[in-house]
This record gives structure tokens, sequence and C-alpha cells, in this order.
């Protein structure tokens, strides 16, 4: 589908370069864990019945106001998943093709010749990177000055290797 729009003819895509899948766990519970918050809050107000010294029963809009905020919590949640989900590299017999996704409905795509690449890094920082492996991963041009840097890759090392073996291959 995309993929296929991005590869030149006769290109073969080798591997598809994405996030861990901690990443996106990690959403998941940062965001749970603030709709329970608001949760317990709104439950707690509309429970309480009114304020005494208040002659409308405000608790109640203090409750919706809390359940709109667990909407609001949800929606950032999709856009988190969705935006760490579409970042992608596919690497190529010839290319490294990095898919970043900006926004929804923004996204850039920039393009880096195997041959071009002057030097791979990766950085695992933290217990829990180390432990499941995944980092940064710094891919440097030669000439242009450009780099490809993607955060939380999963198997960085696997992937730095991969790409010194083919640009050695390409050279």
């Amino acid at each position: 589908m995309e993929q296929e729009q991005l590869l030149e003819e006769g290109e073969v895509m080798l591997e598809k370069v994405r996030k861990h899948w901690m990443v996106y766990v990690e959403d998941f519970f940062i965001h749970f864990f603030a709709c329970f918050i608001f949760l317990i809050g709104a439950n707690y107000f509309t429970a309480r019945g009114s304020l005494s010294f208040i002659d409308i029963n405000i608790d109640s809009y203090i409750g919706m106001l809390l359940v709109m905020f667990v909407i609001i919590f949800w929606t950032s949640f999709f856009y988190a998943w969705t935006k760490d989900y579409l970042d992608t590299w596919y690497v190529t017999d010839r290319h490294i093709i990095a898919v970043n996704q900006k926004q929804i409905f923004e996204r850039e795509e920039a393009f880096m010749q195997l041959n071009r690449i002057q030097d791979v890094s990766f950085e695992k920082s933290g217990f829990v990177a180390t432990f499941f492996g995944y980092g940064k991963l710094k891919v440097q041009s030669a000439g242009t000055e450009q780099e490809f840097i993607m955060e939380n890759v999963n198997d960085v090392e696997v992937v730095a290797r991969m790409l010194m073996d083919l640009r050695d291959k390409n050279k």
C-alpha cells in the first residue's frame, strides 16, 4: 500500500523499523491513570450532592466537566498513539525512507541513499530501555549534513548493525 508508493522501480523493501511496543504501553498507562483520577473526582462530586452554601446543584456540572476531561484524555491518547505508530522507517536495498508523522494529517518523508551513510549510532538510556532493547537511532549522511533520528526504536542494536552492513554492501 503506502510503502509501494515510496519505492522506486525494482527497489526491494528489506525492513520496516517502528517504535518499540513499550512506548504504546507507557502512553496507555499515563492516559489511563489520568482518566482514572478524573473519574474518581467526577464520582466524588456527583455523589456528594449539592453544595451547602450555593442553592444550585453545581456538583453535577463539575462531574460533567470532569467526564469531558476524560474524553479529551482519550482523544489525546489516540493522537499520541497514531503519531507514534505512523512514525516509520522503510529500509530498502537502496534507501532509508523516513516517514515522520508530524500531526494527524501532516507527515514528512525523507530519503537517504545507503551508500551515502557516514555514521550509524544508537543509545539506550535507562533501565527499561536497556532491558527491553530499545533506544534512539541516529543515521548521518555524508555531504549534506542530513541526519535521521528516531526515538524508541525496537531492537536498536540489530537495526544499527543491519544499516552498517547494508552501507558496506552498497559502497
